[in-house]
């Protein structure tokens, strides 16, 4: 992986900025703290439509965060575990709040609450995201969720997403940052939707001096199908998997894997107010890259499970 390096100036700049004003980064980090708490607080004691939801995931395809440099090989039988819950409601016809608790098997815990604001062609999301109880040394790591997407041409759609760490570099031993970006591309027909992805995720902590990087690039294609009227949609995706976790600093190692991925699922609506879905991703073929090259792991079946629901509330 390519690291952006500061020159020394500007990091010692940057760093000697954060400490002369961090007591303005504790008032800013108790706003955020209110601004999501008071969000879902707000939609709770309002009669505005509420949906919540719930997702539960488990799987092999993915690094353990104690990954350590010597550790060989594509793992295996690592089991990974995540999910989250969910809640929104709108106060207005064009405003929703939404409220997020989630587990990521790349970002770890995370908790984010987001004002979206619905046009007519744009929709765009902004609200502070919080790191939660993923080092002891380190219990809420800030930053800042957004979203934005536009119809570009009739049926065509342009999404993005980001979030972005509000500290700076990693300083010390216990520190950690997170960071994800998404581009989407979707074209619409009568029953089908299919959607051009890139994803990434990035997990960094600092540990004994050494810089640890948990990192996912995920490209994808996947096409939506479903009928108006009908209760289940279909989902079937082919994806690249770009998995990487590296040390920097005292043991350098970068340790990488690539896997091809089938998504295949199913969303199931019986009623307008209830969901159910569940994806299955299977890697068809994986192989090792950096420190891992020339391992394979044909006979291993490489998989993530998803599933969950969710309810509308009048």
């Amino acid at each position: 992986m390519q690291h952006a390096h500061r020159s020394d100036r500007s990091y010692l700049y940057l760093r000697g900025a954060f400490r002369v004003t961090a007591v303005g980064r504790q008032a800013l980090l108790k706003a955020l703290l209110m601004l999501a708490l008071w969000l879902p607080a707000a939609g709770l004691a309002s009669a505005a439509p509420l949906e919540f939801g719930a997702e539960f995931e488990t799987g092999n395809l993915g690094f353990a965060h104690d990954r350590a440099p010597d550790d060989d090989g594509i793992p295996k039988d690592e089991y990974l575990f995540g999910g989250g819950v969910w809640g929104s409601y709108n106060p207005t016809d064009f405003l929703t709040v939404q409220l997020i608790a989630e587990r990521d098997q790349v970002l770890q815990n995370s908790f984010t609450s987001r004002l979206t604001y619905r046009g007519d062609r744009v929709r765009f999301a902004l609200g502070p995201s919080f790191g939660v109880l993923n080092e002891p040394d380190q219990l809420i790591a800030p930053g800042l969720s957004a979203e934005a997407s536009i119809d570009v041409l009739p049926r065509l759609n342009l999404a993005l997403a980001t979030l972005r760490p509000l500290q700076p570099d990693l300083d010390s031993d216990g520190e950690y940052r997170q960071r994800f970006d998404r581009a989407a591309l979707s074209t619409y027909g009568e029953n089908l939707i299919v959607t051009l992805l890139f994803e990434q995720s990035r997990f960094r902590e600092q540990d004994d001096g050494v810089t640890r990087t948990n990192r996912l690039r995920r490209y994808a294609m996947q096409a939506e199908a479903f009928e108006k009227g009908a209760p289940f949609r279909i989902l079937v995706s082919g994806e690249y998997h770009d998995r990487s976790f590296i040390f920097d600093n005292d043991e350098d190692a970068t340790q990488t894997y690539g896997t091809l991925v089938l998504g295949t699922g199913v969303t199931y609506e019986p009623t307008p107010r209830l969901g159910y879905s569940v994806l299955l991703e299977s890697g068809l073929y994986n192989f090792g890259r950096d420190d891992l090259l020339g391992e394979f792991e044909d006979d291993a079946y490489l998989f993530r499970l998803r599933t969950g629901f969710t309810v509308s509330l009048d």
